[in-house]
């Protein structure tokens, strides 16, 4: 059935058996029995419209405990914004489908660098006063409140600041105005309580949203220019480019992935043994991190930007195992020029590994990979390299994701040279990667920044 979101009229109706069985009906509901929305990332999640009293007083407890912290402990004025400001004005409520809080609060600095260090000040402060936090860029947190059912509900907190006459509140508003659009700060009802909201909330948020903002949209999508997603990319960075995808996905197969090591780091590990450190990148759920530093006692880096499957990952190692984790992402320069700046200082040079990662990486994060085997293996050390081949573009494929590309060797080739690299080993074909029912055609390449 397909309902109309506001006036709740029945537009669409149909009949769907799933594996013949036609006397059962099937519904989306998580383990307590409450039902479950698609939201914008494509995740089943419950929308806040269907927490009870309780529970939404608990939420508006801590929202608002944090927005006094915000104020009191770390001297700026924040407010609600987004769709959590879009709520409260059009009916003091929630927006129904959503699943999450919006906060912002305003930095007075007028150059980027100076915001960026003023965000991770606020950071240090919130970590310090028991606020869970996780840093999203360099403008941009999300904090993570527990609930006493056990659940967890989030706040994204974002900077709100002016360059040149321009308010941005990244990573969607760039907007010619004023001060006097966010300061003094006013309220409005959220829930039947005054929450903190912008002096002219009217103004921004059809700027935000459209001259029809009052009207509830639930496909609405932002449309960021791309001068605004350079320029706010360029200042802040950024650990969440393409990053939603690959939770979706390993939040969804993360228990149909396999956890013995890939043939390729069995290959890597019988033709060049060795105790130097290696450093897995794109690690996934680090089933080859684990082999390299548990069975053959390397110890072991394993670097990836997806968080949750990393977490899964660590509660499987023993508590002794040489791994450590860390959070990269290779489309965010700054990052990549400060680990290979790391790398490039450790006592003994490291391998880089990575397998399967480069043909889900656009052009700018397989460059930043060969960027950073440059700067790190310049002493020592390979790069070892598996990854799915133009070959591989019409065969059968066991999982179906969105974001893969198929690589022409000879191209991969040719970028490693670009970088000053020399290929010493390079095989393709089938046969090398079985899984399951699937039989990729891939290319393994091993290259090295020495003579």
């Amino acid at each position: 059935m397909l309902r109309e979101h506001v006036s709740g009229t029945v537009v669409g109706r149909t009949h769907h058996v799933f594996g013949g069985v036609d006397d059962r009906t099937v519904d989306v509901v998580d383990r307590h029995g409450d039902p479950l929305i698609l939201d914008k990332y494509g995740r089943l999640i419950r929308p806040l419209s269907l927490e009870g009293g309780s529970t939404l007083d608990e939420l508006m407890d801590q929202v608002e405990a944090l927005l006094a912290t915000l104020r009191d402990r770390c001297g700026v004025p924040a407010f609600i914004a987004y769709g959590t400001l879009l709520g409260a004005v059009r009916n003091g409520q929630l927006i129904g489908h959503d699943n999450d809080l919006d906060i912002a609060y305003v930095s007075d600095h007028a150059y980027p660098v100076d915001v960026v260090r003023e965000a991770y000040r606020i950071e240090l402060a919130l970590l310090a006063d028991g606020w869970a936090v996780r840093r999203g860029s360099g403008s941009r947190m999300n904090v993570r409140l527990r609930l006493g059912d056990g659940s967890t509900r989030f706040v994204d907190v974002f900077t709100a600041h002016w360059v040149e006459g321009v308010l941005y509140i990244p990573q969607d508003t760039g907007f010619e105005l004023p001060r006097e659009t966010i300061l003094p700060l006013t309220t409005v009802d959220l829930l039947g309580r005054q929450v903190p909201a912008p002096a002219d909330y009217e103004t921004l948020l059809a700027a935000t949203y459209g001259p029809g903002w009052r009207t509830p949209d639930p496909s609405f999508r932002y449309e960021t220019p791309r001068w605004l997603a350079r320029r706010i990319g360029g200042w802040f960075g950024g650990l969440r480019t393409h990053r939603k995808q690959w939770d979706t996905f390993y939040a969804a197969q993360r228990r149909a992935l396999p956890r013995k090591p890939s043939p390729f780091a069995r290959w890597v590990a019988r033709r060049y043994p060795s105790d130097r450190p290696l450093v897995d990148v794109g690690t996934g759920n680090a089933r080859d991190a684990q082999f390299f530093a548990v069975r053959k006692g390397r110890p072991v880096t394993a670097v990836d930007y997806t968080i949750g499957s990393m977490l899964w990952a660590r509660k499987r190692l023993p508590d002794d195992a040489p791994v450590t984790f860390q959070v990269i992402n290779l489309y965010d320069a700054r990052q990549v020029l400060a680990f290979g700046y790391g790398l490039s200082r450790w006592d003994t040079p490291p391998d880089l590994y990575a397998r399967f990662l480069l043909h889900g990486l656009e052009d700018v994060g397989r460059d930043n990979l060969f960027r950073l085997a440059s700067m790190s293996l310049r002493a020592g050390g390979h790069l070892f390299l598996e990854f799915r081949t133009v070959e591989d573009r019409d065969r059968p494929h066991h999982f179906a994701q969105t974001g893969r590309r198929y690589l022409d060797p000879d191209r991969v080739v040719a970028e490693i040279e670009a970088r000053g690299g020399r290929v010493l080993h390079r095989e393709e074909g089938t046969g090398l990667a079985p899984f399951r029912t699937e039989d990729p055609h891939v290319c393994r390449l091993v290259a090295t920044w020495t003579d």
